[in-house]
C-alpha cells in the first residue's frame, strides 16, 4: 500500500504476517494492543473530566482567598459600573428562575470587567409582603395561628427572612456569581426603609403624590390586601358577567321625547364592581339606538341589538323584538343622568 508507513498497524495486517494477539486467560495480565502505540495523543495533567463538585469549590475557594473580585475592582483605572440587583424574596430555596436572573448578570459585570470597568455587583433581599408571610404562616400549627397578633407575625416573618437571605446567599456564591456577598441591602434594615420614607417624602414635596380610589383585590384566605401581580387566575376559568338597566331620570336633549320608562342597558364582567358605579361611558363617535322591549326602552349600541335581543329571548322565541324607536350618536347621550339600581 502507497503511504502504508503512516499507518504500520494497517500495513502489517495487509502482509498478512501479523495479527492482533489473543486476550489474555480470564484473571491474567492483558497483554499490550498492538495499536497502542500507532496513535500519537498530547500528554497533558488537565484532568478530562470536569469534576465539577470537586473543582468548583476549589475555584472559588481560590477567588476567596486571592480576592480576584475586590483586587479587579481596586486596580481598575477605567470608569466606575454599579449594578444594583433587582431584589428576590426571602422566601425560600432557589430555583431555575434565580439561577437564569443572576447567571445573566454576572455575564455583564463580567463583560464589563473585561472592558476595564470598575465593577460593583451590589446585590439585595426583599424581606417585605405576603410570600414570605406565607410561608410563615404554612410552618405553623393551627394552635400557634389562633394566638398570632400582626406584631408577632411581623416578627416570624422577619427571622425567617433573615434565615433565608443567608442560605440563598450560600447558593448564590456556589453559582460562582461574583457580587458584594458580605454587604448587601436588606428591606427590612431600618436605614433601607428611611430612605424609603426620604425619597417618599421627596416625591410628595415634588407634587407626584396624591390621593385617589382604585380597586383593592383582597384575599379571604391570607386574610391581606394584593397587588395586581399576585393575582393569580385558573386555567379554563370563566367570570360571570351581567346585564343590568339603570332608570334614566334626566335625559339628554336628543332623549326627551323617549324619557318615558328609559332605561340605559349596561353589560360586565365585574359584577362586583357594580356598587361602586358613577358613570356609564359612551363613545362620542359609535352609534346608539333606542329600542323598545314591552313597555320599556333601552339605549344600547347599534352594533349590539342582535345580541341583546338574544339575551332577552323568553323560553319559546330564539330572540326577543326589540323595535327601534331612535338612532344617534354617542355624543348625544353625554350628560344624561340615571338612578343608581341599589
Amino acid at each position: 500500500l502507497k503511504n502504508a508507513h503512516f499507518f504500520p498497524a494497517l500495513s502489517m495486517m495487509a502482509d498478512g504476517a501479523t495479527k492482533a494477539p489473543a486476550k489474555g486467560k480470564k484473571g491474567g495480565k492483558k497483554e499490550e494492543s498492538i495499536y497502542s502505540k500507532t496513535v500519537n495523543l498530547p500528554q497533558t495533567g488537565f484532568n478530562q473530566r470536569a469534576n465539577s463538585p470537586k473543582r468548583e469549590p476549589e475555584l472559588q475557594n481560590f477567588w476567596k482567598e486571592k480576592r480576584v473580585y475586590e483586587r479587579l475592582y481596586e486596580e481598575s483605572k477605567g470608569a466606575q459600573f454599579v449594578l444594583h440587583d433587582g431584589p428576590p424574596y426571602a422566601n425560600g430555596d432557589l430555583h431555575i428562575g434565580h439561577a437564569l436572573n443572576k447567571i445573566l448578570k454576572d455575564f455583564i459585570n463580567r463583560y464589563k470587567i473585561l472592558q476595564g470597568n470598575k465593577v460593583r455587583f451590589v446585590p439585595g433581599w426583599d424581606c417585605h409582603g405576603l410570600p414570605i408571610e406565607l410561608k410563615v404562616l404554612q410552618s405553623l400549627k393551627g394552635d400557634a395561628k389562633k394566638d398570632l397578633t400582626p406584631f408577632k407575625l411581623r416578627k416570624k416573618a422577619a427571622a425567617f427572612a433573615r434565615k433565608t437571605v443567608d442560605s440563598q446567599r450560600e447558593s448564590f456564591k456556589r453559582y460562582g456569581i461574583w457580587a458584594d456577598w458580605e454587604e448587601p441591602y436588606l428591606t427590612l434594615e431600618p436605614a433601607y426603609e428611611a430612605a424609603q420614607i426620604e425619597a417618599f417624602a421627596a416625591m410628595v414635596k415634588g407634587g407626584h403624590i396624591y390621593r385617589g380610589r382604585k380597586p383593592v383585590n383582597w384575599s379571604p384566605s391570607s386574610r391581606t390586601a394584593l397587588a395586581e401581580a399576585e393575582l393569580e387566575y385558573p386555567e379554563g376559568h370563566k367570570s360571570k358577567s351581567m346585564y343590568a338597566a339603570f332608570t334614566v331620570t334626566s335625559p339628554a336633549e336628543a332623549l326627551k321625547e323617549h324619557a318615558d320608562n328609559l332605561k340605559v342597558s349596561v353589560w360586565t364582567t365585574t359584577p362586583w364592581t357594580i356598587p361602586a358605579n358613577l358613570a356609564v361611558a359612551v363613545n362620542e363617535a359609535l352609534d346608539y339606538v333606542v329600542v323598545k322591549h314591552g313597555d320599556v326602552k333601552l339605549i344600547v349600541a347599534k352594533e349590539l341589538t342582535a345580541t341583546l335581543a338574544k339575551k332577552l329571548a323568553g323560553e319559546d322565541e330564539e330572540e326577543a323584538k326589540l323595535e327601534v324607536v331612535a338612532e344617534m350618536k354617542g355624543k348625544d347621550l353625554t350628560g344624561t343622568k340615571y338612578k343608581h339600581p341599589l
